[in-house]
């Protein structure tokens, strides 16, 4: 049998891995009494063996909580959504892929109408119920292959991939008609809420801040339409 020459300091092949002082030590172990194929040899090895196996489930258990911890990381807590920073990572890749493949994408920007006086006249356990009901209403009305997210207190985005863009805002326009149909029974009260909605069209053009920024300014544009609409007409 062909024993490599033992190194104090042994590295995995292609690797800046150090091998930690318990493996070093079975390893020099091996070398210093590799002289054949005995049982010592054996025993010896199946130690470095035992030692490997749990080294990986530990690698491998470290990188499920790392995964875990980036999850959370990306996560609105109260409402199960993506955060912010997880909706951006979400756009940089719809537009990598605008520009890889030529596809567009739906950015839709939603504020709630009005929520802060929800807050401000019920509390904030009115406000957190609602909030959670906006959360499964965007959850379960998109694809698997898009995200939904709360973006900040009481705005939220959906990110609807590779779609006709005209169909896309009729699915937005229609997941903001179900918002409507939100009940939040609270101290005797029932509370409703309506959103404004604005549109970023996602293509190999674009730039992830300049899709916020339209999406943003065009959902203030549509809150300050709907506004006059209701002043107009004595709508509530």
């Amino acid at each position: 049998m062909n024993i490599l020459p033992y190194n104090q300091t042994p590295y995995l092949e292609n690797s800046n891995f150090k091998i930690n002082e318990a493996a070093s030590e079975l390893i020099k172990k091996f070398h210093q009494s590799a002289d054949g194929l005995t049982l010592k040899n054996w025993k010896t090895l199946s130690e470095i063996l035992d030692y490997a196996a749990a080294a990986e489930q530990t690698i491998a258990e470290q990188k499920e909580y790392i995964s875990d911890l980036e999850s959370l990381a990306a996560t609105d807590i109260l409402t199960g959504l993506l955060n912010r920073h997880g909706f951006e990572h979400e756009i940089a890749n719809a537009i990598a892929r605008a520009k890889r493949y030529n596809e567009t994408s739906l950015f839709a920007y939603i504020d709630l109408d009005g929520f802060k006086a929800v807050n401000d006249t019920y509390g904030h356990n009115a406000g957190d119920k609602m909030l959670r009901q906006v959360g499964t209403i965007l959850n379960t009305s998109i694809r698997q292959t898009d995200d939904a997210a709360r973006l900040s207190g009481d705005e939220f985005g959906i990110l609807l991939t590779k779609c006709d863009i005209e169909k896309g805002k009729e699915r937005a326009r229609f997941i903001r008609h179900n918002l409507r149909k939100i009940t939040v029974n609270h101290d005797g009260n029932e509370l409703h809420t309506s959103a404004s909605l604005g549109f970023a069209v996602i293509d190999k053009n674009s730039l992830l801040q300049e899709v916020f920024e339209t999406a943003d300014q065009a959902m203030y544009q549509n809150k300050r339409d709907r506004k006059k609409t209701r002043n107009k007409y004595h709508l509530s």
